[in-house]
């Protein structure tokens, strides 16, 4: 049996460190660190101070793509 053969594709990603759609290539463990990064924070407004409301911070590129890869909304994902 031949050894299997690496792809163009493969190869090019190696070697950049991206995807093909030029985000950065990850590892298991530093997507979940980076994945880990989104926030969810308790806001609220001076004239209501003991009534809060959810804000989660912007996902980057990355994090909106794996989440949409999971099929998951973190946004519905609320306590």
């Amino acid at each position: 049996m031949a050894p299997a053969r690496v792809s163009e594709s493969a190869k090019a990603k190696a070697d950049s460190k991206r995807t093909a759609d030029g985000l950065p290539v990850h590892s298991f463990t530093t997507l979940l660190a980076d994945l880990a990064t989104l926030t969810l924070n308790e806001a609220t407004v001076p004239a209501s101070p003991d009534h809060g409301f959810p804000v989660f911070t912007q996902p980057t590129p990355l994090q909106a793509r794996a989440f949409e890869l999971l099929e998951i909304d973190p946004a519905k994902a609320l306590p």
